[in-house]
């Protein structure tokens, strides 16, 4: 089963961080960040198409 989540709480879970949403929809931005919910796929998709921040590793997820 694919875990839905907004891209604001996949962002909490990431050590990278996004500095400009290139892979978000920049028209509506507050519902394509912070309401619909996504696959950490879909947001991984979105993040490598965006400018980021962080040091890449094997390792871009935190474990809890």
């Amino acid at each position: 089963m694919n875990k839905l989540k907004t891209s604001e709480a996949w962002q909490k879970d990431c050590v990278l961080t996004v500095l400009d949403p290139d892979g978000w929809d920049r028209k509506n931005f507050e519902y394509s960040w912070y309401e619909e919910q996504i696959t950490r796929e879909e947001f991984e998709i979105r993040l490598i198409n965006s400018t980021i921040r962080g040091k890449i590793t094997s390792k871009i997820w935190l474990d809890k």
